[in-house]
């Protein structure tokens, strides 16, 4: 796959002043910046999902509402089931 950017004139200059300061000199110009991408992508989708797990925990009855359980595990993240499967497994239990 082969994505482009494009960046405006002060875009590209910094980008050139910080790869020319932080890049080392054995990786590739290619490199770098599929490293720099996905690092990007990585942290975004930490971002993500730690705006899901906010939401979730002060949205609870509105979920709950839609079909929804949200169940809060000892680490703090939370987890979202579909309230059938949930009851379901509590009655197994």
């Amino acid at each position: 796959m082969k994505i482009q950017i494009k960046l405006s004139k002060e875009e590209a200059v910094s980008f050139k002043n910080f790869a020319s300061m932080v890049k080392p000199e054995e990786v590739s110009d290619d490199d770098f910046m599929r490293t720099i991408f996905i690092t990007g992508c990585e942290t975004m989708n930490q971002q993500l999902s730690r705006l899901v797990q906010e939401y979730a925990k002060e949205n609870q009855e509105e979920l709950a509402s839609s079909g929804i359980t949200v169940i809060e595990e000892e680490d703090g993240s939370v987890k979202l089931t579909d309230s059938e499967e949930s009851q379901e497994s509590s009655e197994e239990e």
